[in-house]
């Protein structure tokens, strides 16, 4: 029984050899992971310098396996909200891009993954926004 299980292995590998099959084509041990995917929270939410991370009881991005983002938050208040569209990663993992349709407008934004943390710097209200988003 074990000889001619690996008679049946040795066989497929000669196929897979024989079929010309191009190991440099086929997705990389990160591309189907997505070790990238789950949720993150802000730890660092600055506007002009100011930490603004106060205002809020918790700020969280949602990287889903299948290239979906949902940022969602909740004010001191109790009020809540949230932001949804598409990311992809950079194949070398240093970038993640944003977009989101507004009407009927595709908006993208590229920004840095230094560490394992997305780092957004962005031009809001005519201030710089600073938000460092990491796993806990």
């Amino acid at each position: 029984m074990v000889k001619k299980l690996l008679s049946v292995a040795a066989l497929c590998m000669c196929l897979t050899v024989s079929a010309g099959c191009d190991v440099s084509a086929m997705s990389s041990l990160t591309e189907i992971s997505r070790p990238y995917t789950g949720e993150y929270r802000c730890e660092k939410l600055l506007l002009g310098g100011k930490d603004e991370l106060d205002r809020f009881e918790w700020v969280k991005l949602n990287l889903a396996y299948g290239g979906k983002f949902t940022l969602r938050y909740r004010g001191a208040e109790g009020n809540e909200g949230s932001y949804a569209g598409e990311y992809e990663v950079s194949p070398t993992g240093e970038t993640i891009t944003f977009s989101a349709k507004k009407g009927l407008r595709k908006l993208s934004q590229t920004f840095p993954v230094q560490k394992g943390a997305i780092v957004v710097d962005w031009t809001f209200g005519g201030k710089l926004l600073h938000a460092e988003f990491c796993m806990p």
